[in-house]
């Protein structure tokens, strides 16, 4: 069964609706372009933890310290917006593998960025995983695939002798998203995990877990592909447009 997709621009919005616009059954993904302005943004009125503001300031270079920045202060001011509270005031914790989840909330959220986009999910139902990769040749994709993408995976990208680029990095997007959304990340062997039936159709039983997963591509620019992966029924999908709505 297709997902009904309903796409909305945040300059069409407040807050106030905001708060009240995800029930039972919709998931909800952000979209975002990384705007310097709000690396600015953060320096004349911070909205980050300690913790966030110290790891960026670990990046070497500057670049990555924008990306980092811009991208969790938009996971902050869309997350504040559902929680009603400051985007200052969210408390992250995280699990014992590294999962990031705010305390004394029922909203499960993940966030993805690459280059410049950003793509965050949010969904009320169960754990919610999202992935966004940049199309980009491989030094040494044989052993790249080999430790990735499971048997029928790797047919499947490599089905006329030589490895499609659209098709592993759907897979990967599809794995990243899968993976995020369990909360394991890379604890685990991923080219056990075979998500070959997915490229086909969003939703499917897994045979280790024996539950439906929904495991869906969302649309982006050429060269880049993405994905989000969660165990509930998703019955409505909302698209949304950071745009300029937080300033």
């Amino acid at each position: 069964m297709l997902i009904p997709k309903h796409s909305v621009t945040f300059t069409h919005l407040n807050r106030a609706i905001l708060t009240h616009t995800i029930h039972k059954g919709e998931l909800h993904i952000w979209r975002y372009t990384v705007n310097e302005q709000d690396y600015v943004a953060e320096k004349n009125t911070p909205i980050l933890s300690t913790e966030e503001r110290e790891k960026a300031a670990r990046f070497i270079q500057e670049k990555h310290a924008i990306k980092y920045v811009c991208n969790h202060r938009f996971m902050r001011n869309v997350l504040a917006a559902y929680l009603n509270i400051s985007a200052a005031e969210i408390k992250f914790s995280h699990t014992e593998l590294g999962k990031p989840y705010v305390e004394n909330s029922n909203l499960f959220f993940n966030l993805s960025h690459r280059n410049k986009y950003g793509l965050l999910a949010i969904f009320k139902d169960a754990e919610v995983g999202v992935d966004v990769e940049y199309i980009k040749e491989l030094q040494d994709v044989a052993t790249f695939s080999s430790y990735s993408f499971s048997e029928q995976e790797k047919a499947m990208i490599f089905n006329n002798g030589n490895a499609n680029p659209e098709i592993l990095f759907t897979f990967w997007a599809f794995k990243e998203a899968f993976i995020k959304a369990t909360g394991t990340g890379l604890s685990v062997d991923i080219s056990k995990i075979n998500l070959a039936d997915f490229f086909d159709k969003e939703t499917c039983v897994m045979p280790d877990d024996k539950k439906l997963w929904t495991l869906k591509r969302l649309e982006i620019e050429a060269g880049y592909k993405a994905a989000f992966a969660t165990t509930a029924k998703v019955d409505k999908l909302i698209e949304f447009s950071y745009g300029n709505f937080f300033k």
